[in-house]
């Protein structure tokens, strides 16, 4: 791998972790740890990120990665599509028409949102990808204004925070950096964000954290809330034994009120063993 793709992939782990470790990143990209420590000099001199002992995290600087920022978020769009889609699949059987909905900020909601655009249901968010491409939509939207963080399509601020305040939700979907199983923790990476996905948790009936499989065992530098805040917590797959923080497990239950073939083609939600919290489903 060139330098210029290992310095892209580097800058892409900062963008959705805050923080990556010096000996992951080296064995993610098959390198040695010395020319993962002579690339993170050479990125802290850009001003794209800052060292710290055993690794690098964001630059706090305003401009901090913010032109590689953009590029991420598009390009999330395209990755694991079809896990996202059955994700959605299954979570929008979860929504009943007349329902006020939240959703959270990201490009795991996009699928979400194209089912639900044309139901019968109130959908509050501060993502800006949402509102992309509808058409003749039946749902009634509501686009949380604040500032907009162009960079990475959202809302936010002390305005967006006021106005996400006013609502309440019949379900909430967010999503997130990361979650460790094995603490019962939920990571995200960005303050900004988290602040309004904690207003959207305290004010919703149920909370439901849409997880793809990539997640499971992930930290991020944000406690965004414990895996108990959420009602389920909805994964495409379970990861394999190995990852950090990750509780190896098999299939469970069906989900109560989601039978097999439900979620999507060739999807069979189970939820709950004894080595996965209750509330953690696989579709």
């Amino acid at each position: 791998m060139i330098a210029i793709e290992r310095k892209r992939y580097i800058i892409q782990q900062l963008n959705e972790k805050g923080i990556v470790n010096l000996k992951e990143i080296a064995r993610e990209l098959g390198i040695s740890e010395i020319t993962v420590r002579r690339d993170f000099e050479k990125l802290e001199g850009e001003g794209k990120l800052r060292r710290v002992l055993g690794g690098a995290t964001v630059d706090p600087g305003p401009d901090a990665a913010l032109d590689d920022a953009e590029l991420t978020m598009q390009g999330k769009k395209m990755v694991d599509v079809k896990e996202k889609e059955r994700i959605a699949a299954y979570a929008a059987q979860l929504v009943e028409d007349g329902d006020s909905v939240f959703l959270d900020a990201g490009t795991s909601m996009i699928p979400l949102m194209r089912i639900l655009e044309k139901r019968r249901v109130k959908i509050v968010t501060y993502n800006c990808l949402l509102i992309q491409g509808i058409r003749g939509a039946a749902a009634e939207i509501f686009l949380v204004g604040g500032q907009c963080r162009v960079h990475y399509s959202m809302n936010v601020g002390p305005i967006a925070q006021d106005v996400l305040k006013q609502f309440y939700f019949d379900k909430a979907f967010l999503g997130c950096t990361g979650a460790d199983l094995a603490q019962g923790m939920v990571y995200t990476t960005e303050m900004e964000s988290l602040l309004m996905k904690r207003i959207a948790i305290e004010n919703a009936g149920s909370a439901y954290l849409l997880c793809n499989h990539q997640k499971i065992g992930r930290r991020g530098y944000l406690k965004m809330a414990e895996t108990g805040a959420f009602t389920r917590i909805i994964c495409d797959k379970a990861q394999g034994a190995g990852a950090k923080g990750h509780i190896p497990g098999q299939a469970g239950t069906l989900a109560p009120d989601v039978m097999a073939g439900d979620a999507g083609a060739g999807a069979v939600p189970t939820q709950g063993s004894d080595l996965y919290p209750e509330n953690v489903v696989f579709v």
